[in-house]
């Protein structure tokens, strides 16, 4: 894929160890495979012209993994690194999210970001996305960026995924034995099989790496062939160079089949680690008569609910909050739904219709949900959205738009997206955004979550994506916003329709 006469050492050493297994996998047991990366890109590469970055897609589209997990990208390189991994495998499948390192601030909260971040990228189905911050102050960082992905196999195993990048250099030998302290707390608390992956910037022999395998197990040490050295300092390897790592859960039924180490030193000042696991499989037969389905009882305070019977103007008495508004769009509620469209054929610039609701105080426990019944056409990226909105600048929104089910937030007018998803209708049915009180770390979080239909309710919610709720999206006054529409000139968008919008107190 690449013609160009290097003066670099191409590395690649390789072992396959048949059902070798970790934890107490059982014999025979049916087990789905699983295929990971991690890779420290050194902001994208080492050189600008060519562009680095390509080249390091052209390694990862070549191993084929299911997931990739990056140190040192930029925040604003994960568009650039999902787009180039679905050109190269020509799909539409890959797609990630990324959480950035902080700079400045005091524990819990940072004041200044960096745009240095961690990345998972994967063409799995994404179950759960949760970032953390780690504070753990080295000579660069206050607190460093973590990353937890619960991605779905092919057969419906679940497993979680984490991504590290621990503190540099020999003085942040104590800030790495606090990361990995915390971090080992912090992964116990996600039920199922768990692999970690990245640059903990520790040769295997020493503490923080000694803390990790107490509780997983080091890839290269069960099955490497070789030195596994993966970083290079001032043009060399020595004994101190293997730092990047996958490790697995001891206590989970994991199976390695096989590690190796990838890539060119030209393309980064570190080599890809890429391992193959095969999990013990969760899925469950499907039973020849299926149960009816049983519909969660509902406990919460109900503060509004609309099913679109009819259009009740004085519970919608404005229109879009969040941007500018197409008024020739038109809206109506109509056989029980909420119908926005057509939307623009063929016209260039942006166009978009809604509705807003009056403010409810969901700083209680609050939630708000509705029911995504059609999307507009597929084939096109124009877009339905439905937020919470505080203002124009501060707001927790969930958005689809062709393939795509991003979670986002606006706050102080900067746009930041949170989780990439890819968008299956009957799943993503109902969206919610929920507040809640998290008794594991202290902190009031915001939740975003989906469930497909019930027969016009939710099934259960399936949690999506998590972080602290920002006090700038003051939850005592916010607004149901619906809208949908184009941002550039679409053949065939269609209309959108909502239904079974629900706000409620103390949700669960």
């Amino acid at each position: 894929m690449r013609s160009r006469i290097l003066a670099a050492v191409v590395v690649r050493t390789s072992i396959v160890l048949s059902a070798l297994l970790l934890g107490s996998q059982a014999a025979g047991a049916a087990t789905t495979p699983i295929k990971v990366m991690t890779y420290n890109t050194h902001h994208g590469g080492t050189a600008a012209s060519p562009v680095s970055t390509d080249f390091q897609l052209d390694t990862i589209a070549a191993e084929n993994p299911d997931v990739v997990v990056l140190q040192e990208a930029y925040s604003t390189q994960l568009a650039y690194y999902v787009n180039g991994l679905n050109a190269r495998q020509n799909t539409t499948a890959w797609h990630g999210t990324a959480n950035k390192t902080c700079k400045q601030g005091v524990e819990p909260t940072c004041t200044s970001y960096t745009s240095e971040s961690v990345m998972i990228l994967t063409k799995l189905e994404t179950v759960a996305v949760t970032p953390r911050l780690i504070w753990a102050k080295d000579d660069y960082h206050v607190a460093r960026a973590t990353l937890r992905m619960a991605v779905e196999t092919a057969d419906g195993t679940q497993v979680n995924v984490f991504v590290c990048h621990l503190p540099a250099l020999s003085n942040g030998a104590s800030a790495r034995i606090t990361y990995v302290n915390t971090f080992k707390t912090w992964a116990q608390s996600f039920a199922g099989p768990k692999l970690i992956g990245g640059d903990f910037n520790e040769s295997p022999t020493l503490p923080a790496i000694l803390s990790m395998k107490q509780l997983y197990a080091d890839a290269w040490a069960l099955a490497g062939s070789g030195n596994g050295y993966t970083h290079v300092k001032s043009g060399t390897m020595t004994l101190n160079s293997r730092i990047d790592y996958w490790f697995s859960e001891l206590a989970a039924p994991i199976a390695l089949n096989s590690v190796a180490v990838v890539g060119q030193i030209a393309d980064s000042d570190h080599l890809g680690v890429v391992a193959t696991y095969a999990i013990e499989s969760t899925a469950v037969p499907t039973p020849a008569l299926a149960p009816a389905p049983i519909v969660p009882a509902v406990t919460e305070t109900t503060l509004f609910s609309d099913s679109f019977t009819a259009f009740d103007a004085a519970q919608w008495p404005t229109r879009v909050i969040t941007g500018t508004q197409d008024s020739t769009i038109k809206f109506a509620a109509t056989e029980g739904r909420l119908r926005i469209g057509d939307l623009k054929e063929s016209v260039s610039g942006t166009h978009y219709y809604g509705i807003s609701t009056v403010g409810f105080n969901l700083a209680t426990s609050g939630c708000a949900s509705v029911q995504l019944a059609q999307s507009p056409s597929l084939a096109t990226t124009a877009y339905s959205m439905f937020a919470v909105v505080k203002d124009t600048s501060n707001l927790y929104r969930w958005y689809q738009s062709g393939g795509d089910l991003v979670a986002e937030k606006k706050v102080a007018g900067v746009k930041t997206t949170l989780a990439n998803l890819q968008y299956t209708p009957a799943t993503h049915q109902f969206l919610r955004i929920r507040k809640e009180a998290n008794g594991a770390t202290g902190t009031q979080d915001v939740v975003f979550e989906t469930a497909a239909d019930n027969l016009g309710v939710p099934g259960v919610f399936t949690e999506r994506f998590r972080e602290t709720w920002d006090s700038k999206v003051a939850a005592t006054s916010l607004k149901v916003e619906l809208k949908a529409g184009t941002s550039v000139a679409e053949a065939g968008a269609g209309s959108v329709y909502w239904d079974n919008v629900r706000v409620a107190a103390n949700c669960k």
